[in-house]
């Protein structure tokens, strides 16, 4: 057994002797701490001290998995309180943990929402400038009732003229097209047909790269004033966004100032009875917290492993 090599903090349950003071000092000066403690699980039976380290390793993972999925950083520490009342501390654990997971979904939930708000409203926004820059009055891009259908889009201008041959020669004058303004390397073109004919030229015209471009189903005359308030909404969505995410920030640091000690209590829990199956019942022992400047040698950890419980953790 060895160190991992990010490991700064080191607890350790150890017979009362020279070991303990052995053990005290790999810390750094002034970061360690020792408490003295008769190993006693109140006369439990073996197969009830097992069952109860199975329970308390189930409650750690637990915890853990959630600091996990909070991004919490673990602030490992010794543990407030000398004794852990395992029933009743358990059970508030668990009715902590449920409170914590549905803040955090609730939260997260609303994040999640007013997100795809925002890339709805920008991928409208987007969709309506380009619409606005394609050089067609809004009468030309609505369709009217009847058979035909309109169709608008970007050609590659090297491609535009053999694009029109094909029409021409392909649909003769079931077709109309009219280009309008040139963007970079493409031109835009609108293309208005019966309906029955409009997916063979669209797969057509695609043959030459054609990109479509959906017409917006509001009306076109007032494409400036909607893009104005879906960008007035997508700046409404992103100060909501920043609040709920101020929100989350919050409740993310409240948490870990909570289960931080929730879990050095549970953690020094598991290993007193580790201890106690260790060491044997009534033993004098020595409850050790140590924060390391550096990876231990295997020789050492293998040492202290022998001798008592060892467990590391990483603190930020």
């Amino acid at each position: 057994m060895s160190a991992p090599a990010k490991t700064t903090f080191l607890r350790a349950v150890l017979p009362n002797d020279a070991s303990a003071k052995t053990a005290l000092a790999l810390g750094i000066q002034g970061k360690t701490e020792s408490k003295n403690v008769t190993l006693s699980s109140g006369d439990m039976t073996t197969e009830a001290i097992v069952s109860r380290i199975k329970e308390l390793s189930k409650l750690r993972d637990e915890i853990l998995q959630v600091m996990r999925q909070l991004n919490m950083p673990r602030e490992a520490a010794p543990s407030p309180a000398d004794q852990f009342n395992h029933d009743e501390e358990i059970e508030a654990a668990h009715e902590e943990l449920d409170e914590i997971r549905n803040q955090y979904q609730e939260i997260q939930g609303k994040i999640e929402t007013v997100q795809r708000q925002i890339d709805d409203s920008k991928k409208k926004i987007a969709a309506l400038t380009e619409i606005s820059q394609t050089g067609f009055a809004a009468d030309q891009l609505e369709s009217k009732e009847g058979d035909f259908r309109r169709s608008v889009g970007r050609l590659p201008v090297k491609k535009s003229e053999a694009a029109q041959k094909a029409l021409q020669s392909q649909f003769k004058d079931q077709a109309a097209l009219a280009v309008g303004n040139k963007k970079q390397d493409a031109v835009y073109i609108l293309i208005a047909a019966p309906k029955d004919k409009s997916s063979q030229i669209l797969q057509t015209l695609l043959l030459y790269d054609f990109t479509p471009i959906e017409i917006p189903e509001h009306e076109l005359s007032g494409v400036k004033s909607e893009i104005q308030r879906q960008e007035d909404r997508a700046k409404a969505e992103s100060e909501e966004l920043d609040e709920l995410k101020l929100q989350l920030d919050d409740s993310r640091r409240k948490t870990g100032h909570a289960l931080n000690p929730r879990l050095d209590e549970v953690v020094d829990a598991l290993m007193l009875l580790r201890g106690i199956l260790k060491l044997g019942e009534r033993t004098n022992a020595s409850r050790v917290y140590i924060r390391l400047e550096r990876s231990l040698p295997a020789e050492t950890v293998e040492n202290l492993t022998r001798t008592g419980i060892i467990e590391f953790e990483s603190s930020s």
